[in-house]
């Protein structure tokens, strides 16, 4: 009985770090919870450690590290849910006999209710366990919906990125447009990525269009021209993760900022 409660316990707390870093990290419109953070990094590592050099290394950096985040959360919740279902042993039993399913078939159970697919050849007893049935349908549906939203979101980030960047080209370093077109884009775009911050692991096969890498480019272009550099500055100080050893940006020298700004774009570089 104290282990049917101590794994009951456990489902729980992995249920609710679970959906507060993914429900914070989907609709948050902040920086990333700490779980996803550290699975995006950990996969994002892996990939460069592991896909051969190439243009297809560019093109699935940021599907790969998006996939490991989405399996993260759905193994999880599945384990969290099958492991609440621990806390009785009648609590999923067969349709056809009423036997208890055990772990393996309630883990199966949970399957077929997050995929909103049904419970399958199994059923639930009393009305206790019917409601959490419920529960667990309501949840699948949930991370389909809101994943799927999550997915479009980061994907329209990052061909905002790209775009910017192939504008930023268009003009000089010094003209007007750089100041009145370019710079107030680059600030919504920064805003942006601290909604969607995985945005930042999508590479590209040409090297103008790699998001991090721009804009210490466009740094480097601009930073002989003060008008345009502090603007710049104001523009990317917001950046998720950028901050400077001391934590104080608007301290540093120019060449001090984008050596930083250097530092910041190497963790997301293939």
């Amino acid at each position: 009985m104290l282990a049917s409660y101590a794994l009951g316990a456990l489902g729980a707390v992995i249920l609710v770090i679970v959906l507060l870093d993914f429900l914070y990290t989907a609709i948050g419109a902040a920086p990333v919870a700490p779980l996803s953070e550290r699975v995006a990094r950990a996969a994002f590592f892996l990939f460069t450690k592991l896909m051969p050099k190439g243009n297809a290394r560019h093109r699935l950096s940021g599907p790969v590290v998006m996939t490991a985040i989405a399996v993260t959360w759905i193994v999880l919740v599945s384990l969290g849910w099958t492991l609440v279902f621990q806390l009785s042993r009648d609590a999923v039993v067969m349709s056809d006999s009423t036997e208890p399913a055990g772990f393996v078939r309630d883990s199966a159970f949970v399957g077929h209710l997050l995929s909103t697919l049904g419970g399958g050849p199994l059923q639930t007893q009393s009305p206790f366990w019917m409601v959490m049935s419920v529960l667990v349908g309501v949840n699948g549906m949930v991370i389909l919906t809101l994943s799927v939203s999550f997915v479009l979101s980061t994907t329209t980030t990052v061909a905002q990125a790209r775009g910017l960047l192939s504008k930023a080209s268009m003009f000089a370093a010094d003209s007007d447009e750089m100041n009145t077109v370019i710079m107030p884009a680059l600030a919504d775009l920064v805003s942006n990525l601290n909604a969607m911050q995985f945005a930042l692991y999508y590479s590209a096969e040409h090297p103008a269009r790699r998001v991090p890498a721009g804009m210490v480019e466009l740094a480097e272009r601009v930073a002989p021209y003060p008008e345009q550099m502090r603007r710049l500055r104001i523009a990317l100080e917001p950046l998720p993760g950028f901050t400077a050893p001391e934590g104080r940006l608007d301290q540093l020298t120019n060449a001090q900022f984008i050596d930083r700004l250097r530092e910041w774009a190497r963790p997301y570089s293939l």
